[in-house]
Parts: structure tokens; sequence; C-alpha cells
């Protein structure tokens, strides 16, 4: 099909795409801030400070000079996170200069050997600066705990975002290295690209040489971009506000209690925080993306409808794509190279997927999550080939058995993300076996939050529609709204406006990728 307007770029410049900005921000953007300031709700990312700083940056963007952009953006990015707590800008500072002196260093060299004391450097400022923060109260107090030691802990608060930006420096810092790419001279458009707004906090973990030339060339969004990036944010407010906050209630009032439930009740439950976390975390990136793209910038596609996979490793390659393409390819590769044979690439799988685990929080649970899931990669393969010897597993069917043990899969893993506390874990997975004991099979009935359960159902159908377009038929409904005529785009998006006021959940839960 082809759109009007859709073979020449229109750049957002004069009189009347200053009136297409102003009234196409106010009713889609603002009157969703202004509910939320009416109801004294904190959204995190979407904070009610937000409801001045984004659109003051983009219309100061919109009138600044080129060459004065990447300033503008930068300072704008400084103090965005300045606002969370500023005594941390030192260290985000700190961590994009010692990686943008340790590649002009490395650029100084043309053997791998001389630029290796330039890439441990960075090495150990950035693994030790996350270590620190991160994980070092997790290892003192299993150390005390193990060896009656006396090791001190902090109560220092985690830099928001400090998994994040620490990959995305490292990446650069690698590249460098391994003469991927050439160093950036200019430290301004380095320091804009480790803490680049919109995907400062939770990412995607951009890579220097995607990143890096927009920024360095930032020019206004077209026509196009503008009426995308909008839709986008507002799809993300929606799979947010509708689908992941509505879920909470009901997961927290079954996990967190006393009370024991039916064993299938559990494994809803499972499913539901399936669909919280990857709702909760889709949304913040679509969120990112749409924002980016308001600046005239595409970030990296972070999800690609992983539920549809029909085995686990095809889930991995489909979720939160920056974080497993930079597993794979500073981590998993070179050991892969390294160990080429079995049993060592089954280990290192093992080992692979436990740094992911690990990656995201310093606690057992995640670990255990690692484990189980580096497992069932590993033995996924021969189960395979064993259950088609036996006649059970069918070639025509195959996608069904593997959506199938995919879902009982994260079902079962799921309480191993979400919940920290192992004794709560622990009693939650035995009830899931059905080593416990049951309630009867009315007890559903008590669990609080089941309507707002039913309301995020409403919206889990409306995903799973646009999912299903964009994975058959290649169908990307936000990009053909942005290509209909005026009247029907408006109408869509108040539609979705509209649900979103309806059905949303107003609250100050943050989210969930945060705390990384």
């Amino acid at each position: 099909m082809k759109y009007a307007g859709s073979a020449v770029p229109q750049l957002l410049t004069g009189r009347k795409s200053a009136l297409i900005i102003a009234y196409s921000l106010l009713p889609m953007w603002y009157w969703l801030y202004l509910f939320l300031l009416v109801s004294g709700s904190v959204l995190s990312f979407i904070s009610i400070i937000f409801l001045l700083f984004a659109p003051t940056v983009f219309f100061a963007y919109f009138v600044t000079p080129q060459r004065f952009r990447w300033f503008l953006l930068l300072c704008s990015s400084y103090l965005f996170y300045a606002y969370w707590d500023w005594r941390y800008i030192p260290l985000l500072f700190a961590s994009s200069l010692v990686d943008y002196l340790c590649a002009l260093g490395m650029a100084k060299h043309k053997s791998r050997i001389s630029r290796r004391p330039y890439l441990l450097l960075s090495l150990a400022v950035n693994l030790g600066v996350l270590f620190g923060f991160k994980y070092w109260n997790f290892v003192g107090f299993n150390i005390n705990q193990l060896f009656g030691s006396h090791i001190e802990l902090h109560h220092l608060l985690l830099p928001l975002g400090l998994s994040f930006y620490t990959l995305q420096t490292l990446s650069y810092t690698f590249d460098v290295y391994l003469d991927k790419i050439k160093p950036e001279k200019h430290l301004g458009y380095f320091c804009l690209y480790v803490s680049f707004f919109p995907q400062l906090v939770a990412g995607p973990i951009e890579r220097s040489r995607s990143l890096l030339p927009q920024l360095k060339s930032l020019s206004r969004p077209t026509l196009y971009q503008f009426r995308y990036g909008l839709l986008l944010m507002l799809w993300g407010f929606f799979i947010k506000l509708v689908i992941a906050d509505n879920l909470t209630p009901f997961i927290n009032a079954v996990y967190f209690t006393e009370e024991v439930f039916q064993v299938w009740i559990y494994w809803l439950v499972g499913a539901l925080v399936t669909f919280k976390v990857y709702c909760d975390f889709m949304a913040y990136s679509e969120i990112a993306r749409g924002l980016a793209m308001l600046f005239g910038v595409k970030l990296t596609v972070n999800f690609r409808r992983p539920l549809l996979a029909t085995h686990l490793r095809g889930f991995w390659q489909r979720w939160h794509i920056s974080l497993t393409r930079w597993i794979g390819d500073y981590i998993q590769i070179p050991l892969l190279r390294r160990f080429p044979k079995e049993p060592s690439r089954s280990l290192v799988t093992l080992v692979t997927l436990m740094i992911i685990g690990l990656w995201h929080g310093a606690s057992w649970n995640f670990i255990l999550f690692g484990l189980f899931h580096g497992t069932v990669l590993v033995l996924w393969g021969p189960a395979v080939k064993s259950l088609k010897r036996l006649g059970i597993y069918s070639a025509n069917h195959s996608n069904a058995w593997g959506r199938l043990c995919l879902a009982l899969v994260l079902m079962f893993s799921a309480p191993m993300f979400f919940i920290v506390d192992t004794d709560v874990l622990f009693s939650v997975l035995r009830n899931m076996t059905g080593l416990s004991g049951s309630a009867d099979l009315f007890s559903v009935f008590k669990v609080h939050g089941k309507f707002l359960m039913a309301q995020a159902c409403i919206g889990l159908i409306l995903l799973s529609l646009f999912s299903y377009r964009a994975e058959y038929h290649a169908n990307d409904i936000i990009e053909c709204v942005s290509h209909i005529s005026s009247v029907a785009r408006w109408l869509t998006a108040i539609g979705v406006g509209l649900v979103i006021l309806l059905l949303g959940k107003f609250s100050s839960e943050p989210f969930i990728y945060f705390e990384f």
C-alpha cells in the first residue's frame, strides 16, 4: 500500500509546522499528563516534572540551530538525571570520561597487546563501580553468613540506569579495542551518547556505531517521525497503564499472602507475571523510542514479540534484544570460540544465562532464574530428539509443542524473576508443584484485584491483535496510523486515550527495570 506523502520526508518547518506541533501535543500528550497531575500520580519515567520538562526540551530543540542541539540535549540529559539525585552526576560523567580517554589512548597504538592496558583500565573502573554499588552488599552479606566474617556493608542508593550505561560505555571501549570503530574525539558528543535521556534510565543499550552518528547530525524530525513518535508514546502509555499496572494487585494478593490457593491459580499468576514484566518493560522501551524520534533519533527495537517464539532460544533472541546481543557479542560468542565442543558449550550457555540473571539484580532469585533458563536451553535439544524417537514429538506440530513448553517454562520461572525474598519464592514454587496444601476451588474469588485483572485482559486482547498482525502480516499498525488521514488518526489517538483514561491504573508504580 502506498501512503500519501511517504516518498519524500517533510521537515517540520515554518508557522504551519509549529501549529501542528502545538495542536498535536496539547490533546494527545498534555491531557494525559493533566489527568495524572489532577490524580496526584507520579509515573516514574513520566513523572509530574516531565509535564514541563519534555515539551520544554522539545520546543527548545525545535528552535535551536543545528550546531547547538547536541549541547541542548546534553544539558537536558544531565538535568534529567540530576532531578533523580544530583550527587550521582559526577559518577555518570566520570564513567563517560574514563572510556573516552581509554579509547583515545587505544587509537595511539595499532597492536591489541599495546591497547590492552587501556581496555583493562576501562573494565576495572566500570565493573568496579558496578560491583561496588550493585553487588558488594550481596557478596559481603553471603560471605558474612557463610564464614562468620564482618565485611562492612554500605547503604548507598543504586545509581539509576547504572547497569545500562555501564554496558553501553563498555561496548564502545570493546569496539575501539577490536578496531571495529574509530574513537570519538569530541567529548561532548560522547557524553551525550552515554547520557541521552530517553534511553539513559532503562535502555535500550545502544551501540556507538548506531547512536553516535545520529547525535552528531541532529535535525528536526520529519512529519512522519513526529506522528510516529507521539503515537508510539501513546501506545507505551496504554501498555503500561492498562495492562502492566492493572495486573499488580492480583499478583501481589496471591504471591504475598499466607493463604494457599489451588495449584492452577499459581500457574495463572505465573502467566500474569510474564505478561506484566513484558508489558512493563516494553512500555518503557516504546515510550523511549517515541520520545527519541521527536528529536529525529532512531533507537534500537528492544522487543520483537518474544511471547510468540516457538522455543526458549527464540524467546531470548526476541526479548530485551539490546542486552542479549551485548552478552552474545562480548561474552558468549568469544567463549564459544574458545570452547567449541561439548560439554564446554553447554557450560558456556549456563554461564551466559546466569550472567543475564545476575545483571538484573544481586540476589539469589535472579541467579536461580538464569540457572533454570540455562538448564532448559541445554536440555531442550536432547529432549526434543528423545521425544521424536519415542514418537511423542511430531514435526508437523513442532511449533505448537514448542510454544506449550515455552509457556510452561516462563510461567514456572516467573516467580524467580518477580520475588526477591527466597522464603516466599520457594513457598510459591512448592505451591506450583502441588507440594503444599490447597484451598477450595473458588478461592480465586477472594483474591484482591480481580476486577483490575479483567481490565488488563481487555488490554491484552488488543495487544495480542496488534502482535498477531505484526508477526504474521508484517503490518506495523502504528506506522499505518501515522500515514492515514488526519481525521482517522485523531479518532484513533483519542480512542486509545479514552481507553487509557477509563481502564488505566493511575498510581505511582515505577517501571520494573528502573531497579536494575
